[in-house]
């Protein structure tokens, strides 16, 4: 009976530490569940955290390419219209001015008579001494047209200016009071050329071009042609008098022009 009873004890206590032994494992069981969730667990906070931040440069990203292209057409724009102000400015600028075979012209608008006028200058002795040597000044021209609407006008030979001239009128060309103005205008410019005008009916061309014959006419076209070494007919036509002898000024003072540079 002693025997039986322990035996049995053996196997309760047997069995109490398996109990126990399994209760432990179950613990242990228990505690790496446990670690694995709060490995799962953080690693599930790392995944979102770092999705969280690749999302927040993806949004900071897609800002800046947002404001570059912004910032790129503001500048766009803004070198358009710069572009734009600069073409007006240069295109009033060459209204009010321009070139034309060398000399410089100057667009004037007469206001109070509602025209235009086209000025150009030349530097010119004024005659008086000072300090040993001439004073330089810009002399003015007027003209009624435009020299780029003269250029069709044509002209035969070459312009010189000889220190004399001597200038012959035939016919009527007064046209309502142009002709006194353009023989005016002529005679201004070669008097500023500090040329010696002189009136006689009865001279003809020089042969040998001692001074410069200017025969203003009627003829079936308006135009200048050269007959002499330095003689000219100044044709009219249609009364454009004022025509034919600013074509003469233009390409006067443009011979000047090129034989000062």
């Amino acid at each position: 009976m002693e025997k039986e009873e322990k035996g049995e004890d053996k196997e309760m206590e047997d069995s109490g530490e398996n109990k126990e032994k399994s209760g432990e494992e179950e613990n242990k069981d228990e505690v790496k569940i446990e670690e694995s969730d709060n490995s799962s667990d953080e690693k599930g906070e790392d995944t979102v955290e770092n999705s969280e931040i690749k999302d927040t440069e993806k949004v900071s990203s897609g800002k800046m390419n947002q404001e570059n292209k912004q910032l790129k057409r503001i500048f766009f724009v803004i070198a358009i219209f710069a572009l734009f102000f600069v073409g007006i400015f240069i295109s009033i600028n060459s209204a009010k001015s321009f070139d034309y075979q060398g000399v410089k012209f100057y667009v004037d608008k007469q206001t109070m008579v509602g025209k235009t006028i086209y000025r150009t200058s030349l530097p010119v002795n004024s005659g008086i001494k000072v300090t040993g040597g001439a004073v330089f000044a810009d002399y003015s021209f007027y003209l009624r047209n435009d020299p780029r609407t003269l250029k069709n006008l044509p002209i035969e030979g070459e312009l010189t200016l000889m220190k004399n001239v001597v200038m012959n009128f035939t016919g009527d060309f007064k046209c309502e009071g142009k002709g006194i103005i353009a023989v005016a205008n002529l005679i201004n410019v070669l008097e500023i050329l500090d040329a010696t005008i002189i009136k006689d009916e009865t001279a003809i061309c020089d042969s040998e071009g001692k001074y410069t014959f200017l025969q203003i006419q009627i003829g079936d076209e308006t135009s200048i042609e050269q007959f002499g070494p330095s003689c000219y007919n100044l044709n009219i036509n249609n009364c454009e008098v004022l025509e034919v002898t600013e074509k003469y000024i233009v390409e006067l003072l443009s011979e000047v022009t090129k034989n000062r540079l």
